[in-house]
């Protein structure tokens, strides 16, 4: 048989440095004890599987292995027939099979059942016409054998048997299959015989079906109430009739049908769903398809892989037919009980597509008690989001439910005040300030409610915009701030620590600078216990002087928020609160920080670091603005901005919509009436596009990149020249090494040797070859991968001298495995990709500098060699000529997220900036950041 249509059946992976040779595995054979047999049994076998082979072995297994008594020497023993080599390299049968053959008889003729059916498996894999003349008698007498065990083998031996050869050997055997058929009470044994008679004479096999439906539609059959491995068998060979017979469809749907409502059976469920969409666009069938879907989806015994193929097919049944999936949008939601949050994600975002102004109101309320259910479990944060997102695009769709559901006021109360989910509340409501007018008052008063419980500088940076911006009472929104934030002076929590220390040893003392009421300036003595006490340390001021880290861009916000708060009041009323305000912004420029040593350490400086130069800038802006140094008109126009920037967020995604749902002149349109007689089989009744484009499209571009990835790994000089080229597939990479024979002698037992360094591991082994002089072969080895971190092949290549002596030794050159070729390009959302770079820890930076002075042809040009996305839009990065700004992101072939941000600038000598790569894991980061800076070298 040739080398390449060999079947495989039996896979063990084994590693042994020191093989045993076949003398000794014969002495032990032959002077062992039972269990020193067995042992040398199972690492013959084991050996033989790594394709070493042992050809002068069979006699000894047939003189010695053969005649002892224990069962598991019979069972190593059939194993062994079926791993070793049983013809010669011409084609023919070896002559030890012979021998085989008489012992295989004897075992089908034998009194314990399990030798039969174990070696009715074995029958049924040997593909020889020699041997089959004295066991096919012994074969067809199993047919009757009193125990199910060997029936079910014996039906499925003849299968294999008449597949192979034909009725040239089994004439009769579709007779005797059918007489079995009609007396088998076994399940098993009539799933393989219907399985055989579909396939050997569908004739005969629908006239048995034929019989059985009518019984069903008499009374109750065994057909409605058997297994799922007949019930499956059966709803197959409907499939193919209702596909050759149109004519038929019509009884054949209705037992389909009665199968889909009768059955209990998860697989059989699936099937009928599938099976009825494939067969009729009907609107009862399609809602039958959806109601069984749904009933697998809720079903809590269902596993988490099943429910996930599940929604996939209902988001294909949504973009076919969405009017009949929105009828039972409600029912949907109840897989929300499941605790995996895939499967959670999947079904709100196949929900939030049949939003209607019929369910709409169900649904926003079904998930605002879900919300309410969870909101209080910190193991159901990610839940609580997707429930935030979902309701946020409901609000969004239809703004009329968010008023009179109070969906304002349940997320504010519920997730407004933790810290997990607040930002996403936050800039949700945000939006919805600025879409919808008739919100405004509503939001305004729970934020004047709330705001001094709120504990994420995030969220006030946000809710100190919409009070600036909306308020009906700037004075008291003024009021509201400064009680927020307290009295001086702001000193950090660590730097008061350490000033009290000092105090305690100056008679704990501390004498103070203030600024009396008439303006002058005075002493005041506290001690160092009325020094280090806050009255208030929650909301702003625990934000500004409680912890070591301290936003200054937080104190930013709140310095932009004042100033425009007091621009707001009446000029005769402004003096009230100016100095007020004028007093706390000279307190926020002097705040010092702690910052962390290393962003993935929990130690902070020991010295304090000073405001930063923006910041301070702004800061010094507003006192400007508010001692009539410049102009206010710098605080108009935030609303314009901000409701521009939605509207330019609002146009990306339509566009990318637009994109996936465009269809080009020249794409491919399958006519199955035009695809040939080959044959019936899934493809004609779902026509996958891609299938489609893997059969017609150039791959021309395809073999140029292949091309590409040639490695050279040993010299033009040695005897042996090899290069490789690596072919990506999933999460498999496939080494085809081309090896030539330079040299004028025919090289023997030519044998590549590798091994593999990281999340790599060898699965095929090279086999040796002989190669002529002058020649060349091609040899292939599979790589699998585990993640997307950097490994590393290397390896050896050895040959037998053509004088004999040592082995000759060639060291290959070792092959890098690039992580960009893991990643591909992606798409999030903005507020994605910031909550990505901040939970991902690991950094790895990249210093940019080139010759170039495009920054935009820079960016697009890395974003191509870097495998990853541009998320940041063009309109945004040409805001300006001299620095450039953006965000891009890629995914790997395992799902892992990579995130790069992008800053440069326009120099006289060209472009100068950095790239921080981030990555869940350290390896990842780091193997990202090694390629990107090497490949940024190379832009031109």
């Amino acid at each position: 048989m040739p080398e390449q249509t060999k079947p495989c059946y039996l896979i063990i992976d084994y590693e042994v440095l020191a093989p045993p040779t076949s003398q000794e595995i014969s002495k032990i054979l032959q002077q062992g004890t039972e269990e020193e047999k067995i042992d040398a049994m199972k690492t013959l076998i084991l050996m033989i599987l790594q394709d070493d082979h042992y050809p002068r072995m069979i006699m000894t297994i047939v003189q010695h292995a053969m005649r002892a008594e224990s069962k598991d020497m019979k069972k190593l023993l059939l194993l062994y027939w079926e791993a070793i080599e049983k013809t010669n390299h011409d084609g023919t049968i070896k002559d030890e099979m012979v021998m085989l053959c008489n012992a295989l008889r004897n075992d089908l003729l034998s009194p314990n059942e399990f030798v039969r059916a174990k070696t009715l498996r074995l029958v049924a894999k040997m593909k020889y016409r020699e041997m089959m003349d004295s066991l096919l008698q012994p074969v067809v007498d199993n047919l009757t054998h009193r125990h199910p065990y060997v029936r079910r083998n014996a039906v499925m031996c003849v299968y294999s048997i008449y597949m192979a050869f034909g009725d040239s050997l089994l004439p009769d055997a579709v007779e005797k299959v059918d007489e079995l058929l009609k007396s088998e009470t076994d399940l098993s044994t009539r799933r393989n015989a219907l399985l055989f008679l579909f396939e050997a004479e569908p004739n005969v096999a629908m006239k048995y079906l034929n019989t059985i439906l009518a019984d069903e539609e008499e009374n109750s059959s065994a057909y409605g109430s058997s297994a799922d491995i007949l019930q499956l068998v059966v709803l197959d060979e409907l499939k193919r009739v209702c596909k050759a017979n149109p004519q038929e469809k019509g009884r054949h749907i209705k037992a389909i049908f009665q199968l889909a409502n009768s059955s209990k059976s998860q697989s059989v469920l699936y099937e009928c769903a599938s099976t009825l969409m494939q067969l009729t666009k009907a609107p009862n069938a399609v809602k039958l398809s959806i109601s069984t879907y749904i009933k697998l989806l809720n079903d809590p015994s269902a596993d988490n892989n099943v429910k996930l193929l599940v929604l996939e097919k209902l988001v294909g049944i949504k973009e076919q037919f969405p009017k009949l999936l929105q009828e039972q949008a409600v029912d949907l939601l109840r897989s929300l009980s499941s605790p995996s949050n895939d499967i959670r994600k999947k079904c709100l975002d196949l929900v939030l597509g049949l939003l209607s102004s019929r369910n709409v109101e169900e649904i926003v309320r079904i998930l605002k008690k879900e919300l309410l259910n969870v909101q209080s479990q910190k193991e159901e944060l990610p839940y609580q989001e997707l429930l935030i997102i979902s309701l946020h695009k409901c609000a969004v769709s239809f703004p009329d439910i968010t008023g009179q559901l109070g969906l304002v006021e349940v997320l504010m109360d519920c997730c407004l005040l933790q810290a997990s989910t607040s930002a996403e509340v936050a800039s949700f409501i945000q939006q919805l300030m600025s879409s919808y007018q008739s919100l405004q008052n509503t939001i305004i008063d729970k934020l004047h409610h709330i705001f001094a419980e709120i504990s994420s500088a995030q969220v006030h940076r946000t809710a100190l915009w919409m009070l600036s911006e909306y308020t009906r009472d700037p004075a008291k929104t003024i009021v509201l701030i400064l009680n927020t934030i307290g009295e001086g002076p702001f000193i950090n929590k660590r730097e008061r620590i350490a000033h009290t220390e000092v105090a305690k040893d100056e008679q704990d003392k501390i004498h103070r600078t203030v600024i009396l009421p008439d303006g002058t300036y005075g002493t005041q003595i506290i001690s160092s216990s009325d020094f280090s006490r806050q009255k208030n340390v929650s909301g702003l001021r625990k934000l500004l002087t409680e912890i070591e880290e301290v936003d200054f861009f937080l104190a930013t916000a709140i310095s932009v928020s004042l100033t425009k708060l007091l621009f707001k009041i009446e000029e005769r009323n402004r003096e009230n609160y100016k100095q007020d305000i004028l007093l706390m912004l000279c307190g926020l420029v002097q705040l010092r920080t702690y910052p962390l040593k290393h962003k993935n350490e929990k130690e902070y400086s020991e010295v304090p670091y000073s405001i930063d130069p923006d910041n301070f800038e702004r800061i010094v802006q507003c006192i400007q603005t508010l001692t009539g140094m410049i102009s206010p008109d710098w605080l108009e126009g935030g609303k314009e901005l901000y409701s521009r920037s939605q509207n330019i967020a609002k146009q990306i995604e339509e566009q990318l919509e637009e994109v996936k749902q465009i269809s080009q002149p020249d794409d491919l349109i399958p006519i199955k009436q035009l695809r040939g007689r080959e044959g019936i089989s899934d493809m004609d009744f779902i026509i996958e596009e891609d299938s489609f484009k893997a059969i017609f499209q150039d791959t021309d571009e395809e073999y140029s990149k292949r091309i590409s990835r040639v490695r050279q790994l040993t010299g033009l000089g040695d005897p042996v020249y090899v290069e490789c080229m690596m072919r990506m597939h999933l999460y498999d990479i496939v080494l085809e090494f081309s090896v030539f024979n330079r040299s004028s002698e025919t090289i023997q037992n030519l044998t590549l040797e590798l091994a593999s360094q990281g999340d790599l591991k060898m699965v095929e082994k090279p086999l040796p070859i002989n190669l002529a002089p002058g020649k060349s072969a091609q040899i292939k080895a599979s790589v699998k991968v585990s993640s997307s971190e950097a490994g590393r092949i290397f390896g050896n290549l050895t040959y037998d001298s053509p004088k004999g002596g040592n082995l000759n030794v060639i060291t290959l050159n070792e092959i890098t495995i690039d992580a960009i070729e893991y990643i591909h390009p992606a798409t999030c959302s903005e507020s994605q990709f910031r909550q990505l770079w901040q939970e991902f820890k690991w950094e790895s930076p990249v210093n940019v500098a080139s010759t170039k002075t495009n920054l935009l042809d820079y960016i697009q040009k890395l974003s191509k060699i870097s495998n990853v996305n541009i998320l940041t839009p063009e309109n945004a990065m040409l805001c300006s000529e001299h620095f450039l700004v953006c965000n891009m992101y890629g995914q790997s072939r395992f799902a892992e997220d990579a995130l790069m941000n992008v800053s440069i600038e326009r120099k006289d000598n060209g472009i100068i900036g950095s790239i921080r790569v981030r990555a869940k894991t350290q390896g990842m980061a780091k193997c990202i950041g090694e390629r990107v800076g090497a490949i940024i070298q190379h832009i031109k």
